[in-house]
């Protein structure tokens, strides 16, 4: 009866620890992500680590796109950024994205009056 109390709790220990880990330790990339609203979209793609900042409206304002990195015991701050409007297509930079920080993605409307209107912004993520 001892030995199989204590697989139990043994078992049960290992499943509690593990969904701790997994829920602290931001979302891994490994797809592609893409975050939309009304004036534009980014979007990130793994293969590659490539990054395409899109204006979709027609509204003669352009959209800004930034890429946040947060490295291991430091704080946020904007690692690249590009803007896009005015132009057919979409406008892109390249980053590496690795799994020794977090990033995170957020597009920003550029409006008359709105200089910097955040619009979107991505979930944490890393490799």
């Amino acid at each position: 009866m001892n030995s199989a109390l204590c697989k139990r709790v043994g078992v049960t220990l290992t499943a509690a620890a593990s969904a701790m880990v997994l829920s602290i330790a931001p979302a891994a990339a490994y797809t592609n992500i893409t975050i939309n609203a009304t004036h534009g979209s980014m979007t990130f793609f793994d293969n590659g680590d490539e990054f395409w900042v899109c204006d979709t409206s027609p509204d003669g304002a352009a959209v800004l796109g930034r890429l946040y990195y947060k490295p291991i015991g430091g704080n946020w701050y904007v690692s690249r950024e590009e803007e896009d409007g005015g132009d057919s297509g979409c406008d892109e930079f390249g980053n590496d994205v690795n799994g020794v920080g977090d990033y995170q993605m957020k597009l920003y409307w550029l409006g008359t009056g709105y200089p910097g209107l955040k619009v979107a912004e991505s979930r944490v993520f890393n490799e």
